[in-house]
């Protein structure tokens, strides 16, 4: 009876739009809906885990295909599973130790963050183009309408993302390493980065700015807190006393730039909000650690076939839910009779793509924290921008919080590389004093040998 009670309640909510119901329902619905996906599937790797030898073939099939999803190619692991690296050591090694390393890091990362830039920019352009913006019908001039189904936009950004990361990794194929974890690991970083994108667009409703600016501040603090938990990252007190300064920097700036959100009308703070900001942030951070994860794994796993992997079930997560809330259909019909409307889909699904390959660089190649700080970073350049553009001025906390944040990056980097550089030569020391003593040793045990010999009498004389 319950259940029935319970059925009786979806679909009377299934009926009404979304914008009546409470962010719990809505966000159970959502739930349901990526369940019809995810409970067949996890049938379906339970089923070939417990058969996996009736799936093993020498030639690629569609057996091996379904291996490769529930249970990946571990004859490819160049590290048994039992072993473990430890996580500082890998940190470690990102550290240039020389000149020429450091000018090819700085540039990378100034490439790295420029794309982001760049892309993120078109993308908010275009995205506030698509939906604030009408478009002409073909079939009646005269007629403007507006398009509003946001997750129809996600679908063809991840389609086309789905489709450049699969000719980059055809185009390439021979350089893409073995896909040592199953396939379906990809699903938990579609699934967190829509959730947390869910509990952002949904906090705002909850929210005041202050809250807002605080929070999104907080995320590298959060980042490195689940990296402690995802990959067993350790970080010292120092690097939490860092993190904690960019933020509390980051939230100065922020709140001493702006006396109100742009077009926030929120000043108050619910329950509700706090519990949505903090799904935001938890689900956020275990996205990029997790996708360092799969990158740690040996050999790493490919930018592009992270790319292509999330991109895969970031779809399917879209169409089931659009096809069961039957905007599919709707979306590409105003598509066809809509003049612009494809062009400027094209192009932001584009610049989401090439967005995807920058941000999916910077977390292979520096880690999820430096992701984390370009992130907040950006955030405030955007404010100068924004202030040097309209003629409006910097007060002096901003400025106060600018300073802490890039004075507290620079301390970072500076005591990182000089530990790295000091790394060497206790190495070089102990291995030389190692040596000095074994030989020691080696010398001690011939003295020690030969004198034995001289004292003891031969042979023959104690026989006669």
């Amino acid at each position: 009876m319950v259940l029935l009670n319970f059925l009786a309640v979806l679909q009377m909510a299934r009926d009404k739009p979304p914008d009546e119901l409470v962010w719990p329902l809505r966000l159970l619905l959502i739930l349901l809906g990526y369940s019809t996906v995810a409970v067949p599937a996890a049938l379906l790797i339970c089923y070939v885990r417990r058969n996996r030898h009736a799936f093993e073939t020498p030639y690629f099939s569609f057996r091996q295909l379904l291996r490769s999803f529930a249970v990946g190619n571990p004859e490819y692991q160049l590290i048994p599973t039992g072993e473990k690296q430890t996580s500082v050591r890998k940190e470690a090694d990102l550290i240039p130790q020389t000149r020429a390393e450091c000018t090819s890091a700085i540039l990378t990362l100034l490439g790295c963050f420029g794309g982001i830039q760049l892309t993120l920019v078109a993308m908010g352009y275009l995205q506030e183009q698509i939906i604030t913006g009408g478009y002409r019908r073909a079939d009646r001039l005269d007629v403007e309408e507006k398009f509003g189904e946001t997750q129809f936009l996600i679908f063809c950004n991840r389609i086309l993302a789905l489709v450049l990361s699969f000719l980059i990794i055809a185009k390439d194929w021979t350089k893409q390493p073995p896909h040592v974890p199953p396939l379906y690991v990809h699903s938990y970083t579609s699934f967190s980065n829509t959730i947390s994108s869910w509990c952002q667009y949904e906090a705002l409703k909850y929210v005041s700015f202050p809250t807002q600016t605080i929070c999104k501040a907080s995320k590298v603090v959060v980042t490195m807190l689940m990296g402690r938990l995802v990959r067993g990252q350790k970080y010292s007190w120092f690097d939490y006393g860092c993190g904690c300064t960019i933020a509390f920097g980051a939230s100065l700036f922020l709140l001493s730039s702006s006396s109100k959100g742009a077009g926030s009308t929120i000043t108050y703070t619910s329950f509700s909000g706090m519990i949505l900001m903090a799904g935001y942030l938890l689900f956020d951070a275990f996205t990029l650690n997790w996708q360092k994860a799969l990158f740690d794994t040996k050999p790493k796993v490919s930018k592009y076939q992270m790319m292509f992997g999330v991109n895969f079930f970031s779809a399917i997560f879209c169409a089931v839910s659009l096809i069961e809330q039957g905007t599919l259909w709707s979306s590409l019909r105003f598509g066809a009779v809509h003049i612009g409307f494809t062009r400027d889909v094209f192009l932001l699904s584009l610049s989401g793509a090439f967005g995807q390959i920058f941000i999916y660089w910077t977390i292979e190649r520096f880690g999820p924290i430096v992701f984390a700080v370009i992130m907040t970073i950006r955030q405030m350049l955007s404010i100068v921008l924004s202030t040097i553009q309209f003629g409006h001025e910097l007060n002096f906390w901003a400025a106060v919080g600018f300073s802490i944040v890039f004075l507290a990056i620079f301390v970072d980097i500076h005591k990182k590389y000089s530990d790295k550089k000091r790394v060497p030569q206790r190495s070089c020391f102990k291995l030389l004093t190692q040596y000095v003593e074994q030989s020691k040793q080696s010398y001690l045990k011939i003295v020690s040998t030969k004198t034995h010999r001289n004292l003891t009498p031969p042979l023959s004389s104690t026989t006669t």
